[in-house]
């Protein structure tokens, strides 16, 4: 089983403290609305339950000096994008 996950992060999803963002945290937004829903179907048939996980558009808190990256590992990590499970994104997005 091969399960990736790609947020995009680009301007036309507005800012996070933007009530109208697909990222505002003060509810259970779309992205981890889709990122549930998918995964615990999928997750189940991973025995590792590892994951890579991508941001695109965006600037990673972790680079500096910042910078917009158009692919980058949501934990940081370019050797190993990999999160482990399904929460475990959750709580890195």
């Amino acid at each position: 089983m091969n399960f990736a996950v790609a947020i995009d992060y680009t301007a036309s999803n507005r800012a996070m403290n933007d009530p109208m963002s697909l990222h505002n945290l003060r509810s259970f937004n779309s992205y981890q609305q889709a990122i549930m829903q998918v995964g615990a179907i999928l997750e189940p048939y991973d025995h590792k339950r590892n994951f890579p996980t991508f941001g695109f558009g965006g600037v990673p808190m972790y680079i500096q000096p910042p910078q917009l990256s158009h692919c980058f590992p949501l934990n940081g990590n370019v050797q190993n994008p990999a999160i482990h499970t399904i929460q475990q994104i959750l709580a890195t997005y």
